[in-house]
């Protein structure tokens, strides 16, 4: 097979594999290509927020980015291996495409397909065929999913989540980092990649209230004492309750390895979720404020936002049903919603 063919299909394979969940949307990976290889590099500072502790964030994402390459290369007439962490500096993985009959899969279709949705789902139980499909995902070492499911579960598990709406209202690291990402138009996000504000499903009024006042940090500190930090959350706890269930992606350790590996069978569950006609929204910015405060790296934390998010942990751990030393690595609300107003932008891969 010719270099430049060789090129051409891999350039083709990263295009597709790069609709890929990030933080933020952040997309902080670049790539190398040498012959038969990939190799894929996390950009340090791409995704900067408190929420993307040790780069554990970024290591999730470039599993289902992973994920995606080995589901399209297999679609192109490859199989492909993955060394993860292969001791290159900056360097998640190594994809080693090998030539291999064509081999149709459902999810690797959807894999243009997926998108995150965060409008309000129907509020009904999951389908017992879905249910089934979803939870028959291939697995990887370490790596197991949980579903909470229930009216009452998944109330509480909506209340114990949108602390993290309370915390960017009264924390100005956290407040600065979200509006730094906000990307008010899609000429903006084509720009620079970002969280799209259209795909927030926030109602007009609330939108211009982003665009206005709650961008500005004295504003929203002085509207505080008026209880804003205490309505927003009440508002999107309603939104994560009309769900059908709350999923869980858990570790039993926490090596970057195991991030990776988290972040493909995350896509796995969220590519066969697509295939079934659900939507779902990555809720999972407790889980990783819990890690960073149970590493005594949260100076940026006063000390009742820290005990806020240890109770909050404490919570989720218990509705997830964590036995000691496992870890959620991802937390995500699923259900049958309908189609988001609009999409992320993904960029083009970048190759050095």
């Amino acid at each position: 097979m010719g270099n430049a063919f060789m090129m051409s299909t891999i350039q083709r394979i990263l295009e597709e594999s790069v609709n890929a969940p990030s933080g933020d949307n952040s997309q902080p990976w670049r790539f190398t290509v040498d012959g038969d290889t990939i190799s894929v590099f996390n950009v340090a500072d791409g995704d900067p927020t408190l929420y993307n502790f040790l780069q554990r964030g970024s290591y999730l994402a470039h599993g289902a980015l992973v994920e995606n390459i080995v589901l399209r290369a297999g679609k192109a007439g490859f199989s492909a291996a993955v060394e993860p962490f292969p001791g290159i500096p900056d360097c998640t993985a190594r994809v080693i495409l090998t030539s291999a009959p064509a081999r149709e899969n459902p999810i690797a279709d959807a894999v243009q397909k997926r998108t995150t949705n965060r409008k309000p789902y129907e509020m009904r139980p999951l389908e017992s065929s879905h249910r089934d499909a979803l939870a028959s995902v291939p697995l990887e070492p370490g790596v197991t999913v949980s579903f909470a499911e229930g009216e009452q579960l998944i109330e509480s598990i909506a209340e114990t989540v949108s602390v993290n709406e309370r915390l960017l209202m009264e924390n100005p690291h956290l407040h600065k980092a979200l509006f730094s990402m906000i990307r008010w138009t899609e000429r903006d996000e084509r720009t620079r990649p970002g969280l799209y504000l259209k795909t927030m499903e926030f109602p007009l009024p609330v939108q211009f209230l982003f665009r206005t006042l709650l961008r500005s940090w004295p504003i929203v500190r002085a509207l505080n004492v008026l209880g804003l930090s205490t309505v927003i959350p009440r508002q999107s706890a309603q939104g994560y309750r009309a769900s059908s269930a709350f999923g869980a992606i858990v570790l039993r350790s926490e090596s970057d390895t195991d991030f990776f590996n988290a972040g493909r069978v995350f896509e796995r569950v969220w590519l066969t979720a697509t295939n079934l006609g659900l939507s779902v929204q990555p809720v999972t910015a407790i889980p990783y404020l819990v890690q960073r405060v149970r590493a005594g790296q949260a100076h940026a934390f006063s000390d009742a936002h820290k005990q806020y998010i240890r109770e909050a942990g404490d919570a989720l751990s218990t509705y997830i049903g964590l036995v000691p030393d496992q870890h959620i690595a991802m937390l995500f609300r699923i259900g049958y919603g309908a189609a988001p107003t609009a999409h992320s932008y993904k960029a083009s891969p970048v190759i050095l």
